[in-house]
């Protein structure tokens, strides 16, 4: 009886060290796609562009006002680090691999990656305030990049659902910068071989808020879309991007680049809604061969444009006929005729000396 119990209680064990371990390779890698997945769903929010370095790489369709790891989201600490939860539906794929690059004629454009992260970027921390950056393509992860593409808070605000409002702007970050350190506290997860940076510690926050950080699971979830937030969890979709994909990813639409990209740029523009080159070459390129609009437009407006021109046509004629008939009676070939009748009686009386008697007659009026 011992010897069942004993063994009962050693199955149970177990059975549970291997549903625990395989519920974290199920969380750490849900599924196994290619970058055919990245092109497809992101598509609708962006246009890729065939860059001669980066290859395939995409460009969101946002204003100027726009930042990578700021606009449209909030950080959270999970058990897997300081992650960043996005309300943008494209926000689980560009904001947890690849890296992000800024240039003056594309705007913030994104690489893509086959390794995920909470979140690509570098830290900086220290004198109460917190700061972070997006890492910029082929850089380590003590990235030092332009002062401009910082985003810096007070420490109270780095984990308030509407931190990027917290930020003073790129005038102050110079400032911010030489008050703070660059964080270094990497860490490596042991199912996906992939090391990144953890961000602030724990301790090192609640020592300087003087209150608990909360710390959230993260769950992987089964399909693309914004990432959520249900009790003390983070869903979020975590696939395995494969790097010997049975087919060739390719995107269905993209540029070719009229611009490669060039180094990482500074960015200077905060709170600007004109888009940058790139984008006002978007919104004109496709209306070429996509015909789906054009007709809608050309159709309506010459239905409208028709009653004005026509009309013109037709009330122009009856302005030009009466013309040459008020015309005809000034002209009066009537009225040439009767002069020619008068002069043309005398000439069978031998016209020439009734003529003659005129002239004298208007020389001698003109001599009155």
């Amino acid at each position: 009886m011992k010897k069942s119990m004993s063994r009962l209680m050693l199955i149970s064990l177990l059975s549970l060290l291997f549903i625990g371990n395989t519920a974290e390779k199920v969380r750490a890698q849900d599924v196994d796609v290619s970058f055919q997945t990245f092109y497809d769903n992101l598509a609708p929010y962006g246009q890729w562009v065939n860059d001669p370095t980066y290859g395939q790489v995409w460009v969101p369709n946002e204003e100027g006002n726009f930042r990578p790891y700021g606009s449209r989201g909030h950080w959270v600490m999970t058990d897997l680090g300081n992650t960043w939860v996005s309300d943008d539906p494209w926000g689980w794929a560009c904001y947890h691999y690849g890296r992000w690059t800024y240039d003056n004629y594309y705007g913030w454009v994104w690489i893509p990656g086959y390794d995920w992260a909470p979140a690509w970027v570098s830290w900086r921390y220290g004198g109460g305030y917190c700061g972070w950056a997006p890492l910029g393509p082929g850089e380590g992860l003590g990235f030092n990049c332009p002062d401009t593409w910082w985003i810096f808070v007070d420490a109270n605000y780095i984990y308030a659902p509407d931190c990027f409002n917290h930020w003073s702007g790129v005038a102050y970050n110079p400032d911010f910068v030489r008050r703070t350190n660059l964080v270094s506290n990497y860490n490596y997860d042991g199912h996906t071989h992939v090391q990144y940076n953890f961000g602030p510690r724990r301790e090192d926050l609640e020592r300087d808020l003087h209150h608990p950080v909360q710390i959230y699971r993260f769950n992987g979830s089964g399909r693309a879309g914004a990432a959520s937030i249900t009790g003390q969890s983070v869903n979020m979709y975590r696939p395995a991007i494969s790097r010997n994909p049975v087919n060739e990813p390719r995107p269905n639409n993209s540029f070719p680049a009229s611009h490669p990209l060039t180094q990482p740029q500074q960015h200077n523009n905060i709170n600007n809604n004109r888009p940058a080159g790139f984008r006002q070459e978007v919104q004109t390129r496709p209306l070429q061969p996509t015909n789906n609009r054009q007709p809608v437009m050309n159709n309506s407006q010459p239905i409208h444009q028709q009653p004005q021109v026509q009309p013109q046509p037709q009330r122009q004629p009856p302005q030009v006929q009466p013309q040459p008939q008020r015309q005809q009676p000034q002209v009066q070939p009537q009225r040439q005729e009767p002069a020619r009748q008068q002069q043309a009686q005398p000439q069978p009386q031998h016209g020439a000396p009734v003529r003659q008697p005129e002239p004298p007659a208007r020389q001698e009026g003109g001599r009155r």
